[in-house]
C-alpha cells in the first residue's frame, strides 16, 4: 500500500492495536514506579524494563512479518481496455514480475516494475504501481490503443492514432477492426514507441479518425499511400479489392475537389441503396470530383 505521499506505512491496524496496548501497560508501570516504598520502585523498574524489551521484540517481529519477501505475486491492470487479450497481459506481467518476486514490494521495487513497463512501449503512461495486498500489485496505466496496421518491408506493425509504433508481437482482440496502411513513404522507426514519420502517414490516420464512426467503416480494409507522394491522393480499398479514390486529406481539399462531408455523403448513399460503398464494383470509384461520382 502506498499512501498519498508515495510512501508505504509499515504499521498495520493490528500492529497499532498491539502497540497501543503495550503503551498502556508501560504507563501503568510508570505509575507504580512513583510509589514510595523502595521495593515497589525496584519492582516497577523491572516491570518497565520487561515491557520495553517485549515491545521492541514484538514490533521487530511484526515488522519482519510485514516486510517478508514475496515468493508469488498477483499483478492486476486496473481498467484495462476490453481489447487487451490474455497474451498481452501475460507478456506485460512477465516484464514486471522479475522486479517484484523475492522482494518486499517496497517503494523501490514498485518503481523498478513501473520503469520496466514504461520501457515496454505498450503504454502512453504508467500512472502508478502500488501494493494492493500482501502479494498483490495493482497497475494504473494508459495503454496505447492500436489504430491501424502498417504493412511495409519490416512486416506488419501496429500504430496508435498519432502514429506511434507499438512493440512487435502486440496482440489485440480478434473482433477489433484494424485498417491496413499500405506503401508508406518512410520506413518504420527503429524503436517501439517512436513516431512513424511522413505526412502521408499523418494524413491516413487523420482520415481513419474522420471515418471510423460511419456504419460502413468495417467495409474498408486498407488505405493505399502509393499515390500520395506524387499526387497527394489517398485511396481506400474495400473487402472486394475495390479502390475508392478519396483524394486529399480531410480539410485540405484542392480547388474543384469535393469536400470531406460531401464524400462521406456519397459513400453513405451508396451504402444505403446498394448495401456497400463499392456497389459490388471491383474496379475503381472516384469520389473526388465536386460534381459526379466516376466508376472505372
Amino acid at each position: 500500500m502506498v499512501d498519498a505521499k508515495g510512501t508505504r506505512p509499515w504499521m498495520t491496524p493490528r500492529m497499532r492495536t498491539t502497540f497501543t496496548h503495550m503503551l498502556s501497560l508501560l504507563r501503568s508501570a510508570c505509575d507504580r514506579c512513583m510509589a514510595p516504598p523502595v521495593t515497589g520502585w525496584l519492582g516497577g523498574l523491572a516491570f518497565v524494563t520487561g515491557v520495553v524489551v517485549a515491545l521492541a521484540l514484538s514490533v521487530d517481529s511484526l515488522r519482519a512479518r510485514v516486510h517478508a519477501p514475496v515468493h508469488s505475486v498477483t499483478i492486476r491492470f486496473l481498467d484495462a481496455p476490453s481489447w487487451v487479450g490474455d497474451s498481452l497481459h501475460d507478456h506485460l506481467t512477465s516484464l514486471a514480475a522479475p522486479w517484484l518476486l523475492g522482494t518486499k514490494l517496497d517503494r523501490v521495487d514498485l518503481i523498478n516494475a513501473r520503469e520496466s513497463l514504461i520501457a515496454s512501449g505498450c503504454f502512453a503512461d504508467v500512472v502508478q504501481v502500488r501494493r494492493g495486498g500482501s502479494s498483490v500489485v495493482e497497475i494504473d496505466a494508459v495503454f496505447l490503443k492500436p489504430r491501424a496496421r502498417v504493412l511495409d518491408v519490416s512486416g506488419p506493425l501496429l500504430v496508435d492514432r498519432e502514429g506511434f509504433v507499438l512493440p512487435a508481437g502486440y496482440r489485440i482482440g480478434e473482433t477489433t477492426h484494424l485498417v491496413h496502411i499500405l506503401n508508406p513513404a518512410y520506413a518504420a522507426p527503429d524503436t517501439p514507441a517512436s513516431r512513424w514519420l511522413g505526412d502521408d502517414m499523418n494524413a491516413s490516420l487523420q482520415l481513419l479518425d474522420t471515418l471510423d464512426d460511419q456504419e460502413w467503416f468495417s467495409q474498408i480494409t486498407a488505405i493505399d499511400l502509393g499515390d500520395y507522394d506524387m499526387q497527394r491522393q489517398l485511396v481506400l480499398v474495400t473487402e472486394l479489392g475495390t479502390r475508392i479514390l478519396w483524394g486529399s486529406p480531410p480539410g485540405r481539399e484542392t480547388v474543384l475537389e469535393a469536400l470531406t462531408h460531401e464524400k462521406i455523403e456519397r459513400l453513405t448513399w451508396l451504402h444505403t441503396y446498394h448495401g456497400r460503398i463499392d456497389q459490388h464494383h471491383r474496379g475503381e470509384i472516384d469520389v473526388t470530383d465536386a460534381s459526379i461520382v466516376i466508376k472505372r
